[in-house]
């Protein structure tokens, strides 16, 4: 699988992100600090890419990786780093409706009941969230897979692009509008902890971690390349657990166990029908 070379250390350094994330939360009000981090990232690739792309479909990708970025990290002001990738990984769920819309991908019988295993899997997963407000947290990341899911399939959508440009266009836009709306509580507390939390999310966690996305998708189809990203909550659940020493509930067991199931029974009839679009 030639995705594999991308899949495994973009697995590592997105499992790590919710770490340093979360983190930088301690000094940074959420909007603000994704700004920067959109900001950095951006003028690294635009160093590389010698170029942006404005065009329509680059717009609308730049308008939903905010909204994904934006609810995801107000959604981990609530929940811990595993709870959150956790949610964020129900993406697959929503990509496999949203590909059929954009790009014509069609899901098969066993995925649609893929869906519905993996549904109660989140479900299941999200019943020690409901307790005090940290069901905002659940919400707020849930909406973000939601618009993760629908900017994925647009990076399908611009696969013939160049994807540093993209990528560059994305995270240059992106800052702006973010800067834009990080003057509504705006905090920033600039130490030596936040500079390395940066750092992280802006280089390895930021614009390596988007690429590394995008050239996935670039090279497989939507829903094959969302099933094997799966493997990033598994693996923050694991960090969490050995950074805090205590043992995964049986909720949160239980749920990443269907959702898998969920993904696996997906998957079982191989391929997906593709209807091309008529000219």
């Amino acid at each position: 699988m030639r995705e594999i070379k991308f899949l495994v250390p973009y697995v590592v350094f997105t499992s790590l992100s919710y770490f340093f994330a979360k983190d930088g939360l301690s000094y940074a009000s959420p909007l603000a600090f994704m700004a920067l981090r959109y900001a950095i990232a951006g003028l690294i690739l635009l160093a590389i890419s010698r170029r942006i792309i404005i065009s329509k479909d680059v717009l609308i990708l730049t308008f939903f990786t905010v909204l994904s970025t934006s609810f995801w990290i107000y959604g981990l002001s609530y929940v811990s780093p595993s709870q959150s990738a956790v949610l964020s990984y129900t993406m697959p769920l929503f990509s496999l409706p949203i590909a059929f819309l954009l790009v014509r991908e069609r899901p098969t019988k066993a995925e649609i009941a893929g869906i519905i295993v993996g549904f109660a899997g989140v479900t299941i997963y999200g019943v020690p969230l409901f307790h005090g407000f940290t069901e905002i947290g659940l919400f707020l990341t849930i909406v973000n897979a939601i618009f993760w899911a629908t900017f994925t399939v647009l990076y399908r959508k611009l696969k013939d692009e160049e994807p540093y440009s993209v990528n560059a266009t994305q995270f240059l836009l992106g800052s702006v509008m973010l800067f834009a709306a990080s003057v509504f509580g705006f905090k920033l507390d600039f130490t030596v902890s936040f500079a390395v939390d940066l750092v992280w999310m802006a280089t390895v966690g930021g614009a390596l971690q988007f690429l590394l996305w995008n050239l996935m998708i670039r090279i497989s189809k939507v829903n094959r390349i969302t099933v094997l990203a799966f493997a990033v909550p598994m693996f923050a659940v694991v960090l969490e657990s050995l950074m805090t020493m205590q043992f995964p509930s049986i909720f949160s067991i239980s749920g990443i166990a269907i959702m898998f199931a969920g993904i696996a029974v997906s998957r079982l009839r191989g391929g997906i029908a593709i209807v091309k679009p008529e000219m």
